[in-house]
């Protein structure tokens, strides 16, 4: 699940998708993650975060990719290492998370951060952050979403 189709599009509609962006932004800066991003999953934060830094956006749905001039089916075509973030969704649910996070860390360089948004289930997102070896993790509440940051450390 490289791509990892979201099911939190509907959810981010409206007014949850400022709360997100700007938790994610907090996170963002504070791994001090300068440089192209991939959004995994969701159009509406592709747009939101393109708009003020390169981002590579995955896994969108065919309608959705659409609206956006780029877009991956998943990481495996990125080179290594050659991500500030990824900005994730729906980890803490998935059934293949250690698989995902594990492609997801592998573009990000070292010391970037792997950004997972989720609704609710904090617990599990640390604990699967965790697992994944992430580093420094965070959290953030935006409304029902919980942000889970952490830094990727390549040894």
């Amino acid at each position: 699940m490289l791509g990892h189709q979201s099911t939190v599009g509907p959810m981010l509609d409206g007014l949850f998708v400022t709360p997100a962006v700007t938790a994610i932004t907090e996170a963002l800066d504070s791994a001090k993650a300068e440089g192209a991003i991939a959004v995994v999953g969701n159009l509406k934060l592709a747009q939101a975060f393109g708009a003020k830094r390169e981002v590579v956006p995955i896994g969108l749905t065919a309608r959705a990719a659409k609206k956006l001039a780029t877009n991956l089916a998943d990481t495996s075509s990125l080179p290594d290492r050659s991500l500030a973030a990824v900005v994730g969704i729906d980890i803490a649910t998935a059934d293949d998370w250690s698989t995902t996070l594990q492609a997801w860390s592998r573009v990000v360089r070292d010391g970037g951060a792997l950004i997972l948004l989720d609704r609710g289930h904090a617990s599990e997102a640390s604990r699967r952050a965790l697992c994944a070896g992430l580093t420094e993790l965070e959290q953030r509440h935006a409304g029902r979403l919980v942000v889970t940051s952490g830094l990727v450390t390549h040894l």
